[in-house]
């Protein structure tokens, strides 16, 4: 070794060979040769089993992430060698992101009348409309309408889609409007004190029981439930970590 590289790795001066700190240097990046080499051999074997290198999700932002956060720990103990990529979006952002192939899979709630995609329905989730505890909106939360509501600040989250139609949903035409980026800043602008707007009951279920916001419950502000797929194309090959 020392002749083709033609440097001395070890001193002979002693009992026993010694490295030279030349000799330390390549040592310890052989060690790092020798684990790259290792990792290469697994996902050379990963992929030769037909597994994919990689998942990439694509997932609404009003869906709760733990219940994908399961499902994907024990898929890592089958196959710990497939990186994940999880990419939240918002309204027609899922389905972009499955038409543009940077995503395998999609989890949404803008599901498309499309023949080139599969779907599956996995969950329901609740919206309700909610003001800040501290405003005069909610000593009026059982009988108030939209039309009282058009002065106030509707806080909107943004369709996270570049190229495609963007989409809404619980606007109120005419109202000023906030508009964000996620439905954590629409939370907590509202929990502030500013504002109003329809949001996921997970999300905000522990601050209206904790008095910080307060649910409308008049006709005008009934409960809605947005329908959850899972959805990919139907061309692509589906590997084993995929399904």
């Amino acid at each position: 070794l020392e002749q083709e590289l033609n440097v001395q790795i070890f001193t002979r001066d002693g009992y026993r060979p010694e490295l030279t700190e030349a000799g330390k240097a390549i040592y310890q990046k052989s060690k790092g040769l020798l684990k790259q080499e290792g990792d290469l051999t697994a996902l050379a074997k990963h992929l030769a089993s037909g597994s994919e290198a990689e998942l990439r999700l694509s997932i609404s932002g009003i869906v709760p992430i733990e219940p994908i956060i399961h499902v994907l720990n024990q898929i890592d103990k089958s196959y710990p060698e497939t990186r994940i990529t999880l990419l939240i979006e918002n309204l027609g952002g899922t389905m972009e992101r499955i038409h543009d192939d940077d995503a395998d899979i999609a989890i949404t709630d803008s599901l498309e009348d499309d023949a080139n995609f599969e779907s599956v329905p996995i969950t329901k989730i609740p919206f309700v409309s909610v003001v800040p505890a501290s405003s005069a909106w909610a000593s009026r939360a059982a009988t108030l309408t939209e039309e009282d509501m058009l002065e106030e600040t509707l806080i909107v989250v943004r369709d996270t889609s570049h190229h495609s139609p963007r989409l809404s949903k619980g606007l109120v035409e005419g109202s000023p409007q906030w508009v964000v980026n996620d439905f954590a800043t629409k939370q907590r602008i509202i929990c502030s004190g500013k504002g109003w707007g329809r949001m996921p009951l997970h999300l905000v279920e522990k601050d209206i029981k904790e008095g910080r916001l307060t649910k409308l419950t008049s006709s005008g502000f009934q409960s809605l439930q947005a329908p959850i797929n899972i959805v990919r194309k139907k061309s692509r090959p589906k590997g084993p970590v995929e399904q």
